[in-house]
């Protein structure tokens, strides 16, 4: 008896697709080629902003996209609105630092701003994230900006203090090594 139900039951999931395939009838589907400058309804990644319902994943996923194309600033302005979106995401911040360090590096003359935000951006992974791979990857971003990671319970306000340059241009931003705000 069992057999017999669970054989008619496979027969019927294999034949079953086949009998709504059949039909030639297409008018359920909407052709949405005048929306997002979409040619057929096909619509291409970079277009996800355009529409006005990206998702913070949606963004994540295109600003991978763009760094993976060499497209840098892009992938900094999807992945700033992707954290902002969901700020407590870090698998999004981790990115976005990325990427901004990215940026950092290519500088031939450094910006003790972008500088300071990206060390803000790391210190906030290794304190806020869940996981140790997370908080690990965090440090080891620290210590190659700055020459260190924060202590166990040191707070980030008196950490900042010691790691943070002057944003007015008046210390060149060295890596790697403890800056030493000059008096």
């Amino acid at each position: 008896m069992i057999k017999t139900v669970f054989t008619s039951l496979l027969v019927w999931c294999l034949l079953a697709p086949s009998a709504f395939s059949a039909s030639d009838d297409s008018d359920w589907i909407k052709d949405t080629s005048d929306i997002g400058r979409s040619n057929n309804g096909v619509i291409r990644s970079d277009q996800f902003l355009e529409l006005g319902v990206a998702s913070a994943s949606c963004l994540q996923l295109e600003g991978e996209a763009s760094l993976r194309q060499g497209n840098l600033d892009r992938a900094i302005t999807v992945l700033q609105k992707s954290v902002e979106q969901a700020p407590l995401d870090m698998d999004k911040r981790i990115l976005y630092a990325g990427a901004l360090e990215k940026k950092l590096m290519m500088q031939e003359k450094r910006d003790p701003r972008l500088f300071n935000f990206i060390v803000k951006q790391w210190l906030f992974v290794v304190k806020k994230s869940e996981f140790v791979d997370q908080s690990a990857q965090g440090r080891g971003h620290l210590m190659n900006l700055v020459g260190r990671a924060p202590r166990m319970w040191e707070k980030p306000s008196k950490y900042l203090a010691q790691v943070l340059i002057p944003e007015d241009d008046s210390q060149e931003v060295v890596l790697g090594k403890k800056q030493i705000a000059e008096k």
